[in-house]
């Protein structure tokens, strides 16, 4: 009985020691998770899925070898809050490397995620309202704030550390309550709890904008913005 027990001890620590040896090789590795619309996905100023801020931070976590598995599979042209909450609500599920995950599982295996948001669900509603004004702009913003919560919550259940959002530049558009809105959701990513926020107003001039009539950067927009989150995963921040 005691030289069963014995073994047993010996094949436990084998089993622990083998943990700890890959837990201290990978504890540096990043699955990391793009979510939200154009800009998330990368869009360009044509309106073609390019490289996008996620890509250039792909490549940062790839050359210093700290990549585990990347994926912008959950961004797409055109979401809106509401739709990406749906998404997690409803467990959609897609192909990574040839494996199909859901966005729960996805969620919870992710150690980086950063996101852009809100921009589809303002345009949307400004779009629709007939004879706009500041008062109808602070009622579009506060219904968008409250939306954004209830999807920074529910990705909370399954991811704790802190999301990186990424907020809008000043788009060169001649429509004076799109600027003054997407002044508004850069002030509220800016005042969720718990978040990292990263300011694009200063970085992106309208001369990364090369296409008039298209509210997506360039690929040199793009590179600056990862530069700036990169910055931040330096400094460990998203723990």
């Amino acid at each position: 009985m005691i030289k069963k027990h014995y073994k047993l001890i010996i094949f436990l620590l084998i089993v622990l020691t083998i943990f700890l040896i890959y837990k201290d090789n990978h504890k540096n590795y990043f699955n990391y998770t793009s979510l939200g619309d154009g800009y998330a996905l990368g869009i360009n100023s044509y309106g073609q899925v390019d490289y996008g801020y996620s890509d250039f931070i792909k490549d940062a976590l790839k050359q210093e070898d700290k990549l585990n598995i990347y994926t912008k599979n959950f961004s797409e042209k055109g979401q809106s809050i509401e739709h990406l909450y749906d998404s997690i609500v409803t467990n959609e599920k897609i192909t990574i490397n040839k494996v199909e995950k859901n966005l729960k599982q996805t969620l919870r295996e992710s150690d980086l995620i950063t996101m852009t948001i809100g921009l589809n669900d303002l345009i949307y509603h400004i779009a629709i309202t007939p004879n706009m004004n500041s008062y109808q702009l602070n009622n579009i913003t506060e219904e968008i704030n409250q939306n954004l919560n209830n999807l920074i919550t529910e990705i909370k259940k399954y991811y704790p550390k802190k999301i990186i959002i990424i907020g809008y530049p000043n788009i060169p558009v001649e429509d004076h309550y799109i600027k003054e809105g997407i002044t508004k959701l850069n002030e509220m990513f800016q005042n969720i709890d718990n978040v990292i926020y990263i300011s694009t107003t200063d970085i992106i001039t309208n001369q990364d904008f090369l296409n008039p009539n298209n509210i997506y950067p360039s690929k040199v927009a793009y590179q600056k913005i990862a530069t700036e989150v990169t910055k931040k995963l330096a400094n460990n921040e998203n723990t």
